[in-house]
């Protein structure tokens, strides 16, 4: 369709001027046909060119609505950042866990259209194993990711590389770890929380349906994820 609009007005006025050359009957039809083409290129610019104005428009309202979003679930917990470098080790610790609560109650206000989704921090404790500290939404209890497990060890490594994973079905997952417990979902991001020199914890968020998160969604969770790096390293300082 769209390499025909270019051509239609020129076929068009071709075959209107071949339709007035003509002495027979058939000039009145050469001619129609000709205006007719005119027509319908005219109509189609003037749908794609609406097409793009209401495409723009549209994308800039969206836009705008996930910015004030954003702000709404984001600015308590970069509040609570900003006030922990001037608190106490012990402070700044129960800070993180705030931080953590208050991240997982982002994640689902900023991703309130997926279906039974939950969020959930985990962070790695002194014995190897990785636990969750905060979680929202869904109530589902998260399971624990043990070192020396499959699942476990896929998780720790993932957070030792800094790395993020989005398994959209976890039914055709390509290897069994990548499966997750599947308690209560069957798809999920999950994104390490890392400084440069250091893995805490892991975010992610999951729903029961398959195809119910986007890669938009998942540029959401890698945000978060940013946060709480700085909340966690920030609670590590000495």
């Amino acid at each position: 369709m769209p390499s025909f609009v270019p051509i239609a007005p020129v076929l068009g006025a071709f075959l209107i001027t071949v339709g007035q050359d003509l002495d027979d009957g058939r000039d009145w039809a050469w001619a129609l046909v000709g205006f007719g083409l005119c027509l319908a290129a005219g109509a189609l610019m003037w749908l794609r060119e609406s097409g793009v104005r209401t495409w723009r428009a549209a994308s800039e309202l969206e836009a705008g609505r996930l910015y004030v979003a954003m702000k709404d679930a984001l600015q308590p917990v970069a509040e609570l950042i900003a006030a922990m470098p001037a608190k106490t080790k012990r402070q700044r610790e129960a800070e993180a866990e705030k931080v953590a609560t208050q991240a997982t109650g982002a994640l689902t206000l900023l991703l309130k259209d997926v279906d039974r989704l939950r969020a959930v921090v985990y962070q790695l404790q002194d014995s190897g194993d990785m636990t969750a500290v905060a979680y929202h939404g869904r109530a589902d209890t998260p399971s624990p990711f043990l070192k020396a497990t499959p699942r476990g060890d896929l998780a720790l490594k993932m957070v030792s590389d800094g790395k993020d994973w989005f398994e959209k079905d976890t039914s055709a997952a390509t290897n069994q770890a990548y499966a997750g417990s599947g308690a209560g979902y069957q798809t999920y991001i999950s994104a390490a929380i890392r400084s440069d020199t250091d893995g805490f914890g892991m975010v992610t968020v999951d729903a029961p349906n398959p195809g119910d998160l986007v890669e938009t969604d998942r540029q959401i969770v890698l945000l978060v994820a940013d946060l709480l790096a700085i909340a966690f390293a920030e609670a590590d300082r000495t």
